[in-house]
C-alpha cells in the first residue's frame, strides 16, 4: 500500500538550515532527498519548522512501509548519507501515514504549512473519524482555494493509541490562529473531545528533490 512518510530531523547545532553554517547540511540533505526520490519514485521534501528552526521535516513517498523500512534505510546509498550528516543532524521521529502519495491532497507549495498531530485513544477513534467527517467542512472552507489532508499513522510505538496528522495549508500562520476565533471552528473543535493531546507546528518548504 502506497504511503506517505513524515520525519522530525533536528539540527544539532541549534541553527536553522537557512543559516551560513548549515551550508554543508543543506548540501548533503538536498544530495539525500534526490537518491532518496530515485529510488522511490516519488519526490520528496524538505520542510522548514517556524517555530524552531533548527528542526526540518522530509516529506516523501513510499509505495509500502517495507520499500522504505527495508530496502531503502539499509541500502548503501541511504547509509552513505546517514552517515555523511551524523555529526550534524539526528532524527528525532519518524513515520508513515495512510495517505497514497499519488493522490495526496498536501499543498506543498503554500506559503505556510501546518502539521497537527492529534493523539487519540483507540477507544475514542471511530468517535473521532465520525467528528472529523461532520466538522472538517469548515475547516476546508476557510482554507480554500488551498486543501487539507490527513491520515492515520500506520507504525504507532504505543499499544491502545492512534495518531492521525492533518496537514492544511495557510497563507501565514496568523490566518490558522484566525481560524481557531472563527464561527467554524466552534464545530470543528468538537474533535477535541476525542484528544489526549495535540501537537501543531508550522512548516515552509525549503527544497525539493
Amino acid at each position: 500500500m502506497p504511503v506517505t512518510e513524515l520525519a522530525l530531523l533536528h539540527i544539532k547545532n541549534g541553527e536553522g538550515i537557512a543559516a551560513a553554517s548549515n551550508a554543508a547540511v543543506d548540501s548533503k540533505l538536498r544530495e539525500a532527498m534526490v537518491a532518496q526520490a530515485s529510488h522511490a519514485n516519488y519526490p520528496a521534501y524538505i520542510f522548514s519548522q517556524v517555530e524552531d528552526a533548527s528542526y526540518i521535516y522530509i516529506l516523501g513517498g513510499w509505495s509500502s512501509v517495507a520499500a522504505h523500512m527495508d530496502d531503502w534505510i539499509p541500502s548503501s546509498a541511504n547509509q552513505e548519507a546517514l552517515a555523511s550528516l551524523a555529526d550534524s543532524v539526528e532524527v528525532v521521529w519518524l513515520q508513515h501515514i495512510d495517505i497514497p502519495p499519488n493522490a495526496s491532497k498536501i499543498s506543498i507549495d503554500a506559503p505556510v504549512m501546518a502539521i497537527d498531530r492529534y493523539f487519540i485513544p483507540s477507544t475514542n477513534k471511530s468517535g473521532y473519524e465520525q467528528t472529523f467527517s461532520d466538522t472538517k467542512h469548515h475547516l476546508e472552507e476557510y482554507v480554500a482555494p488551498r486543501s487539507i489532508e490527513g491520515g492515520w499513522r500506520l507504525d504507532s510505538t504505543e499499544e491502545g493509541k492512534d495518531e492521525f496528522v492533518l496537514f492544511s495549508a495557510w497563507a501565514a500562520i496568523e490566518d490558522h490562529f484566525k481560524f481557531a476565533e472563527s464561527e467554524g471552528f466552534k464545530e470543528f473543535g468538537r474533535i477535541k473531545e476525542f484528544l489526549e493531546g495535540a501537537d501543531i507546528k508550522h512548516a515552509i518548504r525549503w527544497a525539493s528533490s
